[in-house]
């Protein structure tokens, strides 16, 4: 190997190796920002459609579980858009529950791609990315993608923080 390749190639190694030791604190406070929004987005949307199927479930005397497959079934019979927006909350809302976060998970896809829901997108989105279960970073941005440019704002406010969070580590794959 010649001398100007060898100093060369240490060059780029040593750019590469510095550039990865500074980038890497960034990438770890965009992540942790991401993590932050998207928990609280999740949280207090879920937990507002929590609240809501504990209420009818006690008015009808039957196990929450129950309420969710008969107030889910309505809104999908309606399948207009708010009915849809509905089912992908009441479906966030039983991603929260013990060994569902995998049927949720398929469930909000179904929504998105079966029904077109850009909320249901923007959910999947989020889902797929908070390691509940298997964490997907390239179906969480094309989720994201599809609702920021199907005119979801929330979607469009989380998909730049998704892109600096994962956006390194998805072009080196």
């Amino acid at each position: 190997m010649s001398r100007f390749r060898l100093h060369s190639s240490l060059a780029v190694a040593l750019s590469l190796g510095l550039q990865a030791g500074f980038t890497a604190p960034a990438l770890a406070d965009d992540c942790s920002r991401f993590a932050q929004a998207r928990d609280a987005y999740l949280g207090q949307t879920g937990d507002g459609m929590a609240a809501a199927l504990e209420q009818m479930a006690r008015q009808r005397n039957i196990p929450v579980e129950a309420a969710a497959f008969y107030w889910g079934g309505t809104l999908l019979q309606a399948d207009d858009r708010a009915s849809l927006a509905s089912l992908a909350q009441l479906t966030l809302a039983t991603y929260q529950w013990d060994d569902n976060s995998d049927r949720a998970e398929h469930a909000m896809t179904r929504i998105a791609d079966e029904h077109g829901s850009r909320v249901a997108a923007l959910y999947a989105g989020l889902m797929f990315s908070d390691g509940r279960g298997v964490p997907d970073p390239y179906r969480a941005r094309a989720y994201l993608a599809d609702a920021a440019q199907g005119g979801n704002r929330d979607a469009a406010a989380f998909l730049p923080m998704h892109d600096a969070c994962f956006g390194q580590r998805m072009a080196l794959n």
